[in-house]
């Protein structure tokens, strides 16, 4: 049996790096240690790894100092954080529409349970979210304004630096989503200047499953309650929960596993290898791009999707076919594995047209996709399309 062709990178990237389950076996096989909970010399040393993933994230984006990564669960648990711990009884959020579930969620609670007011902005035909409409949304008890850096339905880059910029002046948060662009595009933090970034590492930066980071901008975290408290391994004498980052998000366990895997995984990884692989990827999706639009029964949305404000996630339908359909033949009858669905952005699919279709289908390419797999995959297209 041949080796299925992966293409739900914007999911997870799989497989992982040679030197990331390396690390994660010989860790499971030989070593099993909790970090940060034992004076002994095997814990401290995997401390010291965990901290040095920490390290190497931090200047990767440019972050002022490493204590302001937190490590997370996942981008989801670093969003919570930042949702749950910020907003208050009556505040408003200015949100666009583009939103994952991991943002819309929390604020259908808070709004549920805290009354904060929420006010939702829709993209244009291209798939952007203008920083004047969201500004433009604001009221004077606008406390958070939540963009995500990129569409993960369909890959469209949205304008955050401005937003940041302008929102700032009129001392409005913004929370920014970069699940799909850290690792995938150089971010540096100082330029966007956003005061919360948050995204999981199993993505663009190949580490394994249960790992995330929330960035807060200095002094932020005086106003962000932790989302868990208890034990982080310092000032244990202590009843109360440490205020120092990251202690002051990061009780309980680490994820040892995943978060090593991280700091093997950021050995390899600056942001001149990221831009040498986005460019790699940018010329394989145009091509999957361009043959996808010469088929007549295909669907691309936006209709009118920017060519240079994109990265390399693509959603389209076949004409009069169910979309999850389509992808189980994909997968059953030509080993091809995409996503097919909602891809937990349902206002997104509203402002695209595409709710009562099912959703969309939809392809996102991977350091590990080759120019084959996609050639493969646009033949399995034309013939489920009858060319």
């Amino acid at each position: 049996m041949k080796k299925p062709i992966y293409l739900d990178h914007a999911a997870t990237s799989a497989p992982k790096p040679e030197r990331v389950a390396r690390r994660v076996h010989d860790y499971l096989l030989n070593e099993g240690l909790s970090a940060g909970r034992g004076g002994y010399e095997r814990a401290m040393q995997i401390g010291r790894e965990i901290e040095n993933g920490r390290a190497r994230l931090a200047k990767l984006l440019n972050a002022e100092s490493a204590n302001r990564i937190v490590f997370t669960g996942g981008g989801t648990e670093a969003l919570n954080i930042a949702l749950f711990g910020f907003l208050k009884q009556g505040d408003h959020v200015v949100v666009s529409t583009l939103e994952h579930n991991s943002v819309l969620r929390p604020l259908n609670m808070l709004e549920t349970k805290r009354g904060v007011r929420l006010s939702y902005v829709h993209p244009d035909e291209q798939g952007i979210v203008a920083a004047e409409k969201l500004m433009a949304a604001c009221l004077p008890e606008t406390k958070l304004i939540c963009c995500l850096h990129a569409s993960n339905v369909t890959g469209v880059i949205q304008p955050i630096e401005e937003l940041c910029r302008r929102a700032r002046t009129l001392n409005i948060a913004t929370l920014i989503d970069a699940a799909q662009t850290v690792g995938h595009l150089p971010i540096d933090l100082q330029t966007i200047d956003c005061d919360f970034l948050a995204a999981p590492c199993h993505k663009g930066l190949q580490a394994p499953l249960g790992s995330g980071f929330l960035y807060l901008r200095p002094e932020m975290e005086e106003h962000v309650l932790p989302l868990h408290l208890g034990g982080t391994g310092t000032q244990s004498e202590l009843a109360t929960q440490p205020v120092e980052l990251p202690a002051k998000y990061e009780s309980g366990s680490l994820a040892v596993p995943a978060l090593l895997g991280l700091s093997a995984a950021l050995c390899e990884i600056t942001n001149e290898s990221i831009r040498q692989d986005f460019e790699k990827r940018k010329q394989l999706s145009k091509w999957c791009l361009d043959e996808l639009a010469e088929i007549e029964s295909v669907i691309i949305y936006p209709r009118s999707l920017p060519e240079h404000n994109r990265i390399d996630v693509l959603s389209f339908n076949l004409q009069d076919q169910d979309p999850r359909i389509v992808g189980t033949i994909l997968d059953q009858h030509f080993q091809i594995e995409v996503r097919t669905g909602f891809h937990c952005a349902p206002l997104v699919h509203e402002d695209l047209g595409t709710t009562e279709l099912g959703g969309t289908i939809r392809v996102s390419l991977g350091s590990t996709t080759t120019e084959e797999d996609v050639e493969t995959f646009l033949d399995a297209i034309r013939q489920i399309s009858g060319i």
